[in-house]
């Protein structure tokens, strides 16, 4: 089950980055020591609009932070540009030395470090990331949703569900809530098998999710369990339309067993 989660989470996770401020290059979260550092960093920051540019970028990047080894956002973005180019175990640890040099002062770099622990199935240690995130930046939600994200792996459904709801009430705030939030809902209920409270969750993030096929497993699942339950023959008539779009019905181990046990 973990692995597929995986990477129905890093999804989540990627469209929830709310980094756009960073990007702008106006914020160093560590004084460079070199008087052309900064620039090189600028100058990185405005050639991530030509992908062209992005393997010379990287390697200014690197040679950037070799002299320059106490730069913790010449890492971060060394990083970020090799993660753009599938460059994954090096921007793992890159992102790592950017994080540990800014010593808990960029939010931005724990998120990113969060995911790519989570790329390679690390999610206790991008758990580590997103406690950080709560702890030293309580304002910021995506600490809080990031803890509501691996939840569903490490299978503590409360706890992420306690903290998906404090992410919602702080993006309420500032009047923007995550598409993905509703169906984060939905999935940590139907994972500890709250169905009744789950769907109408599922059911509002159909419109955005009707092609993803963990949703699909997901919402068939709950609307076969509930219309069991009630004997509700059209509600059991949606399960099997829902069930019948899934063309990879191996999906999910444990949500495959039990699809398998309703549909059969």
């Amino acid at each position: 089950m973990k692995k597929l989660l995986i990477i129905f989470i890093l999804m989540f996770s990627i469209k929830g980055f709310s980094q756009d401020f960073y990007f702008l290059g106006k914020t160093n979260y560590c004084t460079p020591e070199k008087a052309d550092s900064k620039q090189i960093f600028e100058g990185a920051i405005t050639a991530l609009n030509f992908p062209k540019l992005y393997l010379p970028t990287t390697m200014a990047l690197f040679k950037t932070a070799k002299e320059d080894p106490k730069y913790c956002d010449v890492f971060f973005l060394a990083g970020y540009y090799a993660r753009l180019q599938n460059l994954h175990k090096e921007a793992l640890v890159l992102y790592y030395v950017a994080d540990s040099l800014a010593q808990n002062k960029a939010p931005i770099f724990k998120q990113n470090l969060a995911i790519q622990f989570m790329r390679f199935g690390k999610v206790d240690k991008a758990r580590e990331k997103y406690e950080e995130m709560v702890k030293y930046f309580p304002d910021n939600p995506e600490g809080y949703y990031g803890i509501g994200n691996t939840s569903i792996v490490i299978g503590d459904y409360d706890k992420g569900l306690e903290n998906l709801k404090q992410a919602e009430e702080i993006y309420k705030k500032s009047g923007k809530v995550k598409d993905d939030v509703v169906y984060m809902y939905g999935m940590l209920y139907a994972m500890k098998e709250d169905y009744e409270v789950g769907l109408p969750y599922l059911e509002d993030a159909y419109g955005s999710y009707k092609n993803d096929e963990g949703y699909l497993s997901l919402y068939s699942l709950s609307l076969i369990k509930i219309g069991k339950s009630r004997n509700d023959e059209k509600m059991i008539k949606k399960a099997n339309k829902m069930y019948n779009k899934i063309k990879n019905k191996e999906g999910v181990p444990d949500i495959k067993k039990k699809l398998a046990a309703e549909f059969s």
